[in-house]
């Protein structure tokens, strides 16, 4: 998995690509623990290269959430491959975050 970061003003762009799997579930982590949290205000995880998730990936974008809504910031996912959506939304992820299917 790659996981391309950028950042406008107070929202951090994630693109990634390949599987969030157990590996890529950690990359995915370590680049988030290089954020500035007071700074940001907004994560935008764009997924449209994304070809599978894992639990692992499932739980990090959780963790993710709980981090970011602890420093009064939001996150959505955005470009969600059709199978990784229903399976998001059956676990009632959107509850938590906007997320939007890919077109």
């Amino acid at each position: 998995m790659d996981c391309n970061v950028t950042q406008q003003g107070e929202t951090v762009h994630f693109r990634l690509t390949g599987k969030v799997d157990e590996e890529g579930a950690e990359h995915l982590k370590r680049h988030f623990t290089c954020l500035q949290l007071t700074s940001v205000k907004e994560l935008v995880i764009d997924m449209q290269g994304c070809s599978a998730i894992g639990s692992s990936g499932i739980g990090k974008m959780l963790l993710f959430y709980k981090h970011l809504a602890a420093h009064q910031a939001t996150m959505r996912l955005e470009h969600v491959p059709r199978a990784t959506y229903e399976l998001l939304r059956e676990l009632k992820l959107h509850t938590l975050f906007e997320i939007t299917v890919a077109e």
